[in-house]
């Protein structure tokens, strides 16, 4: 393996060891609430395989303090969303636009 795609790998990695980290955070210590699906993007990824489709949701809700906030929940498992929706999420109040949907 070159010493490129070592570093490639590493860092595809660490990134997804931040994620998970930082999803874990917020599940474990972020203050849940009610959220509304308001937009849906489709984002599709073609490769030799052919192409995949994945979606980005965007939910509004208020956080405890009442100020009106807009977080992207991506991949959000198997369960397509629809706009308008509501689903229950989880926020940290020193960063109220980083949110992690809760599957109830």
């Amino acid at each position: 393996m070159s010493p490129f795609a070592i570093v490639v790998l590493a860092f595809v990695a660490a990134a997804a060891v931040f994620v998970a980290w930082r999803t874990m955070n917020i599940k474990k210590n972020g203050i849940e609430t009610q959220a509304t699906v308001t937009r849906i993007e489709e984002d599709v990824q073609a490769d030799s395989d052919g192409a995949s489709v994945s979606y980005n949701y965007y939910v509004r809700y208020t956080t405890a303090d009442g100020q009106q906030q807009e977080a992207l929940i991506t991949n959000p498992g198997f369960k397509k969303l629809e706009r308008g929706e509501q689903i229950t999420i989880k926020y940290l109040p020193q960063k109220p636009n980083a949110a992690v949907w809760i599957k109830k």
